[in-house]
């Protein structure tokens, strides 16, 4: 949810944007027609194809939500456990034409470790110490991450930074507005206002 607002007002900027799926579930938030989408191609299938491919190639699995933003899809193939340096190389060669924005889930791809100083790593946890816990278990260190603040907890943005190590803290109000947003399928044209205020992790 949080990869596609990133990418929504991007475009709305007048960015030209690119939202890669790794987690698959990206073209069902956005509201778009499922049809095929499982044996679509996508990145998976691209680096799965390797070197024997032209690196340009993946501009041809683009696909236009809507004006400014792109959607590279998972595609057919599991990208989970590809070689991070061919991840790299496709996120590259997407940010020719604008930001890349990069939906890694729980990143069982191992994303973070392959980022370079020009990428920027952002964890989404909800403001639950059963999410901080786990996020410290999987992961090093992170430095920024989106807090999904909702009613009735009692972790704070310090308390989060301090327990995964994070310089940055970017807050989001949970807001039934957003549940059904997604659910209606609807997020593309009408981006909910938590969305549309908090901060831009870019």
């Amino acid at each position: 949810m949080v990869a596609a607002a990133i990418a929504l007002r991007l475009a709305h900027d007048g960015r030209d944007t690119t939202l890669v799926d790794l987690e698959g579930d990206q073209p069902e938030l956005l509201g778009l027609v499922k049809g095929a989408a499982p044996s679509e191609p996508g990145i998976g299938d691209w680096i799965a194809a390797g070197e024997g491919v032209p690196a340009d190639a993946i501009g041809r699995l683009l696909e236009e939500v809507t004006r400014g933003l792109r959607l590279l899809r998972a595609g057919s193939v599991s990208p989970d456990g590809a070689d991070p340096a061919r991840l790299m190389l496709a996120f590259d060669m997407l940010a020719r034409t604008g930001p890349v924005v990069v939906d890694a889930g729980l990143d069982p791809g191992r994303v973070r470790a392959g980022l370079g100083e020009q990428h920027r790593s952002v964890c989404v946890l909800r403001s639950c110490f059963l999410a901080v816990s786990r996020a410290q278990r999987e992961a090093d260190s992170i430095d920024h991450v989106v807090l999904v603040t909702e009613p009735g907890r009692s972790l704070r943005s310090s308390d989060v930074a301090a327990a995964v190590g994070a310089t940055r803290v970017d807050r989001i109000a949970w807001d039934p507005r957003v549940a059904r947003t997604i659910d209606a399928g609807t997020i593309v044209g009408v981006l909910p206002m938590p969305l549309r205020r908090f901060e831009l992790p870019v």
